[in-house]
């Protein structure tokens, strides 16, 4: 059991990394600790980016130091003035958060899904484009969750003590390209994926990969069986994808 912190690169892997290893092991006592803002359950819902307005603000408290733009105090004011019946305040702040430069983008479906709630639906013409897409695969080891989002970020769950964090976007080509191609391999399963305003739960069965496409109008899920995954089957790419960009992400964290 190794535990493995690139700070500079902002990655942070935790214990093992391997797709096949088995879950439950005993990790060191620190692990964790960078990965994991709360509890294990926690970290991996946060790949959604589906939560409500006040689960965001209860998890995401502004700092005192915090300026006018930080999205943590936006949300917050957000939800004040919702709470006092001002909607228009409440989309405004909203529609701050979307303007912030270079927002990430998990931040920013968390704004499209308060927006929803209060009745704003986003343009067509970005509704349905793909923001971030979560995979899961549920093997002999157990669970395994993939993210990666247009921002250049990337999330791995395996466990309570199998996470990776990376927010080094822009800082490795090959990591990079794998996000890439799978975000562009999910783009044709959106069109007839069924669509929700929350991730579907609980996990996937035994054998079964799930797709959750992230957009600014909803989640669109695909799942299917395993071995139903033959070569030319339309998620074949997207379980490939995502199982190159979480060797690469294991093999930054090695070095």
């Amino acid at each position: 059991m190794k535990t493995f912190v690139v700070i500079g690169l902002g990655i942070v892997v935790v214990a093992c990394l391997a797709c096949n290893s088995k879950s439950g092991a005993n990790a060191p006592a620190n692990a964790g600790q960078n990965a994991n803002p709360s509890a294990s359950g926690d970290f991996k819902a946060l790949f959604f980016a589906d939560q409500s307005l006040q689960q965001i603000t209860e998890m995401s408290k502004p700092t005192a130091a915090a300026g006018p733009n930080d999205p943590s105090s936006l949300f917050a004011s957000a939800l004040a003035a919702s709470r006092q019946g001002k909607t228009d305040q409440a989309k405004n702040d909203l529609k701050k958060i979307l303007d912030i430069p270079d927002g990430e983008s998990r931040v920013q479906l968390w704004a499209w899904r308060a927006l929803r709630d209060l009745g704003d639906k986003p343009p067509a013409d970005i509704a349905d484009r793909i923001q971030g897409v979560v995979c899961e695969l549920h093997n002999e080891a157990g669970v395994g969750t993939i993210a990666a989002y247009v921002d250049g970020r990337a999330r791995w769950h395996g466990g309570q003590d199998k996470m990776i964090v990376w927010d080094a976007a822009g800082t490795d080509t090959e990591i990079d390209r794998h996000i890439y191609d799978l975000l562009k391999a999910a783009e044709p399963l959106v069109s007839g994926a069924p669509f929700s305003n929350e991730h579907k739960t609980p996990e996937p069965a035994a054998e079964h990969f799930r797709v959750s496409i992230l957009t600014f109008g909803g989640i669109r899920t695909v799942e299917v069986f395993g071995p139903e995954i033959v070569e030319d089957h339309p998620v074949a790419p997207v379980l490939e994808s995502s199982v190159k960009l979480l060797d690469a992400l294991s093999k930054k964290g090695a070095k």
